[in-house]
């Protein structure tokens, strides 16, 4: 009820009712916020996506028009000693798929199956090849969905043609102008060479990072894989316009749609050049004719550089770098003579190779003199129990010093000093030498070997170590290894007066242009621990293996360069049975190790016959071949013609000649005749 005073006294009262105007103004208000908030916020939003990120929206909009291309980067050249190529890169069509446009949403549909069908026929897949096309298709992560992934590489001209005229149907197919590595020498080094092949989907994933992509090749054996990083180069960046279904637009119009896009060009790959001679590879490959399995390994004592090595039997790299067949695969795994292992650097028992380390061993700690003779019977009777160790020749070498035992390879006498020695005197002077341990040439799997001690088999042996253990290890039984590469740089050491390198098989990295970039110095590995004399006399030793008429290599002599060596057949199974009579794996194994010329070596050679026979009738004739065609062929002699003054050859090429100091011999005489440039 409106009081009669508030009346006179003028105030506003409200009526019964009505609405308060201000009550109005404050709903205006309230609702006016509320649809201005939301009003704010979507013209923020549009601010901040037409100016602020117009850009980064800009790109998108761009990738969705315009396919950003990976251009691979040509692969480094390898090249041998004299420049010759032997991993080269070759022209190639190949045929790529990329899986969002070839089955969306990895879809298994009748059209998808069609272009499969395709594909198959057009490119005469292999099995395994349509069944890594239907892999890529259904199986790739949707993060590599948009990535070109290779279905066949190196198709044929009339290939291409079929696939260009049928590209409406095959969507997501494409065809690439790339390049292929290419092998010229076949399977000539190849374990040394190495091969590519395709980068697959579990190394994708790991290496990425790096930038590799799914198209890639990547080294996976020898050169090829221990310079990846060296031949790789990197890869540049191009865009091209592609419609809905992913086809390159090629049009001016399309063209313009890329504005000022700059490709970014590919970097190629760095080239290396080897020491290795491929002539002196050739040379090898064919000296192993009659064998089945084996390795050789010839190597320059003065620096350590590889001048061949090879494993036998070998593969072709062409083939590995392409896609095998499952049964391919098979077969290789299954071959009993395994192709695919490097057998210069396993590991195997050395036989009378191994010598050389009992020698040193026993002169540099005094144990014997150069003068002093032991006698052999043919037998040497040790322990409590006299059992005998017997002497490879039965009716033995009568008294013999240190140079005519290693001469005629007397057990006896290498089963005495190796008693007095100990087993662990043997170990140390064996590492002297570096064998036990790896060599450092930093390809393939290199085995350690295996040199014995007597903590190794206390630990190794069910009996524990025993006495006898010693005696074989002195000639290079019982459980020693030594991989034909290690026999080399040992031997080099002794033939070079005491220097063990660590082995260099690349000479240099250039740029693609020619430019050297790096230079490999020559690396020493160790000094031998010993007198001048003792080398001097081993050496002796090793003259009269092939020189002397009783020595066990005469027969491989070369009557226009003198060359030292030792022969070496190991036992492979305890049993005394003739090779003729046991299957392969059972035979002995035959070594030989030369180096030439004798007084002033040149190069090393070691010649390992797996299951080959004797080192005398087998590995020694096979060297013998090596190192006569080396001289005559590679280094230019013509042994037929010898100057009148000196006796000394003609070379067919004086500048092969040039280098080194050359110790050679008179038909029948043991006098050396020197080159007289060379005093």
């Amino acid at each position: 009820m409106v009081s009669p005073l508030n009346i006179a006294r003028g105030e506003n009262t409200p009526i019964e009712g009505r609405v308060d105007p201000l009550d109005y103004t404050k709903r205006f208000r309230r609702a006016g916020i509320v649809v201005l908030i939301p009003f704010l916020l979507l013209i923020g939003r549009l601010w901040y996506l037409q100016i602020w990120v117009t850009e980064h929206y800009q790109q998108l909009a761009f990738n969705n028009f315009i396919d950003r291309t990976n251009i691979p980067a040509e692969r480094g050249l390898i090249f041998d000693s004299k420049n010759r190529v032997v991993a080269a890169n070759t022209p190639s069509y190949d045929v790529t798929v990329t899986p969002a446009f070839f089955a969306p949403k990895a879809k298994d549909t009748a059209e998808v199956r069609s272009r499969i069908d395709t594909l198959r026929k057009v490119l005469a897949l292999t099995e395994s090849e349509a069944k890594n096309l239907e892999e890529v298709v259904f199986g790739s992560e949707s993060l590599w969905r948009y990535e070109d992934f290779p279905i066949k590489r190196n198709i044929t001209r009339d290939q291409v043609a079929q696939i260009e005229t049928d590209s409406l149907h095959l969507v997501g197919v494409q065809v690439h102008a790339t390049s292929q590595r290419y092998y010229p020498f076949n399977d000539l080094a190849a374990h040394l060479i190495g091969y590519v092949n395709e980068i697959n989907a579990e190394e994708l994933g790991r290496l990425d990072v790096y930038g590799y992509r799914p198209s890639e090749m990547i080294g996976r054996t020898g050169i090829e894989r221990s310079f990846e990083a060296v031949l790789r180069g990197s890869s540049g960046v191009g865009a091209e316009v592609v419609d809905s279904r992913g086809m390159p637009q090629t049009d001016a119009e399309s063209r313009a749609l890329i504005g000022d896009w700059q490709d970014v060009p590919p970097v190629p790959g760095k080239n290396i050049v080897l020491t290795i001679d491929m002539d002196l590879q050739r040379i090898i490959k064919e000296a192993m004719r009659d064998y089945e399995s084996g390795a050789i390994v010839a190597i320059d004592p003065r620096n350590g550089h590889i001048l061949a090595i090879s494993s036998k039997p070998s593969f072709n790299p062409n083939s590995w770098s392409g896609r095998l067949s499952r049964d391919e695969h098979i077969a290789s795994d299954n071959d009993p003579h395994k192709p695919m292992l490097d057998k210069s650097l396993l590991g195997y028992f050395p036989g009378s190779i191994y010598k050389i380390v009992t020698a040193l061993a026993a002169l540099e700690a005094g144990l014997v003199t150069p003068e002093e003779t032991l006698y052999c019977p043919g037998y040497y009777e040790y322990g409590k129990r006299n059992k005998r160790f017997h002497c490879w020749k039965r009716h033995g070498h009568d008294s013999v010093a240190l140079a005519q035992a290693i001469e005629g390879s007397c057990d006896v006498y290498f089963y005495k000093v190796g008693e007095k020695l100990g087993m662990d005197k043997l170990a140390e002077y064996a590492g002297e030498l570096g064998l036990g341990k790896r060599t450092g040439l930093g390809i393939n799997i290199e085995s350690a070997g295996l040199v014995p001690t007597k903590a190794w088999h206390a630990q190794n042996s069910s009996e524990g170590f025993q006495g006898g253990f010693t005696l074989s290890t002195a000639i290079g039984q019982g459980d020693t290894k030594v991989t034909p590469l290690q026999a080399a740089l040992a031997y080099a050491t002794i033939a070079n007066g005491g220097t063990l390198y660590y082995p260099q098989i690349v000479d240099r990295i250039e740029t693609a242009s020619g430019q050297v970039l790096f230079e490999y110095p020559d690396r020493i590995r160790h000094k031998l621990n010993a007198k001048p004399e003792t080398l001097r006399e081993i050496v002796k030793g090793l003259t009269a293996v092939v020189n002397s008429e009783t020595g066990t290599a005469y027969s491989v002599r070369l009557d226009y360069v003198k060359f030292a060596g030792k022969t070496g057949t190991a036992q492979v199974t305890s049993k005394r049975i003739s090779n003729a009579d046991v299957e392969f794996k059972y035979r002995d194994h035959a070594w030989f190790v030369a180096f030439a010329p004798a007084d002033a070596p040149e190069i090393v050679i070691v010649t390992f016959l797996e299951h080959g026979g004797g080192g005398s009738s087998d590995a020694a004739p096979v060297t013998m071949e090596i190192l006569d065609r080396y001289f005559r062929e590679i280094r230019g002699y013509d042994p037929m013609q010898l100057k009148k003054d000196q006796g000394e050859p003609v070379f067919l090429d004086e500048n092969a000649a040039s280098a080194g100091r050359h110790l050679l011999s008179e038909p029948g005489s043991a006098e050396p005749r020197w080159r007289e440039e060379d005093r």
